[in-house]
């Protein structure tokens, strides 16, 4: 990725923090599921928060390549760490720097650049992968909307300070009748419900954000009224990109791994280790071919629908795989402390199912490539 100096020289920042400072912790926050306040806190100082923001509300300006290579940087450590700001920055304040009034930019752009945690809260029980089946509504009450329903399994939950939440505004009109909210954490009747235990990412808070007649103005609203679905749909092409940039950390951590066990063995690795090793590179430089292309097309203005899924299904899909067979190439080496190798499996699992599955994504592929009659790359 060619990026102007400034922002190489950010990522080199970035690099020496996640390697002096994130990969001494990783193990810790994964063993603990505690919350890496400290490293949140840095995170903050040193940018990585701020890197998309525009200049005009607190941010650094930069592309969104940088914000994504940061993550990757990260993810390469923790990907626990690395969700936190990767979440807040593409799923709150994306769609909020896209669509939000100047008064909300304002208002959560700024917080976001030094740090303050933000989530996207559009997943219900009935309603995962099908973003259009919600049940939480927000009913009109003069100039005002009162919310009701319950959000599940929403990254950041726990710690974020404002939340981005999907409301039915117009029944009849089914995925055309939703809109989007900007709801802060202190608002009377919005809480947080129970915290769930997870298999990987155990550093960051998935909860449950619950609405109790939750009255809010409307200039609380992120686009238009009834216009939520498409944003959140925009949101999640730039998403899917980010969950590319964790999977592609989470395999090159997991490939370092083999480098490091061969080096202090002396080049222990067998033959067939090496196949193996040789089809890991194959499958890590497939998925950042795509990941590099769906951002082009991000910062190009144009329709990423088609990439962003590619990207997310074959880094989510090479990061199990991967770390899979780096687990069985290390043996019983990376079920101790030594390496972080069983980890990094856990924590690539994830990037199969949020933000769209990968059985969705395959759909969304097929469907556009019908579109446009002919795989045209």
């Amino acid at each position: 990725m060619n990026l102007p100096i400034p922002e190489q020289e950010k990522l080199k920042e970035v690099e020496n923090f996640a390697t002096s400072k994130v990969r001494t912790r990783a193990s810790e926050i994964d063993e603990s599921s505690s919350f890496p306040v400290d490293l949140i806190k840095e995170m903050g100082e040193i940018g990585v928060f701020s890197t998309y923001i525009p200049k005009e509300y607190g941010g650094l300006g930069f592309s969104l390549g940088t914000l994504m290579e940061s993550i990757r940087i990260i993810s390469r450590e923790c990907a626990s760490t690395a969700l936190i700001p990767d979440v807040t920055v593409s799923l709150f304040g994306e769609p909020v720097l896209k669509y939000g009034t100047e008064s909300l930019k304002k208002k959560y752009l700024s917080r976001i650049s030094m740090g303050t945690i933000g989530a996207l809260a559009i997943t219900e029980p009935a309603a995962g992968s099908d973003a259009a089946a919600i049940k939480t509504t927000a009913t009109k009450k003069g100039e005002r909307y009162v919310l009701n329903g319950g959000k599940t399994f929403i990254t950041n939950g726990g710690e974020a300070e404002f939340f981005l939440a999907s409301a039915v505004t117009a029944p009849e009109k089914k995925h055309h009748g939703i809109t989007l909210f900007a709801l802060d954490k202190e608002m009377s009747g919005l809480s947080v419900g129970k915290e769930f235990r997870k298999l990987g990412i155990r550093g960051t808070s998935t909860t449950e954000v619950l609405m109790d007649n939750v009255e809010v103005g409307e200039e609380q609203i992120v686009g238009n009224l009834n216009e939520g679905f498409r944003i959140e749909m925009d949101t999640l092409n730039v998403g899917r990109i980010g969950i590319a940039s964790q999977a592609i950390g989470i395999s090159e951590g997991a490939i370092m791994d083999i480098i490091s066990y061969d080096r202090k063995f002396n080049g222990h690795l067998k033959e067939n280790a090496m196949f193996k090793l040789a089809d890991m590179i194959n499958q890590l430089h497939s998925s950042v071919t795509k990941y590099n292309e769906s951002i082009s097309l991000v910062e190009a203005g144009k329709d990423t629908t088609l990439l962003s899924s590619l990207s997310k299904l074959q880094a989510g899909d090479s990061a199990v795989k991967i770390t899979s067979d780096a687990v069985g190439i290390l043996g019983h080496h990376s079920m101790t402390s030594e390496y972080p190798t069983e980890r990094r499996y856990r924590e690539a699992k994830i990037t199969q199912i949020y933000e769209g599955t990968n059985e969705i994504q395959r759909v969304i592929v097929a469907r556009e490539i019908m579109k446009l009659g002919a795989p045209s790359f």
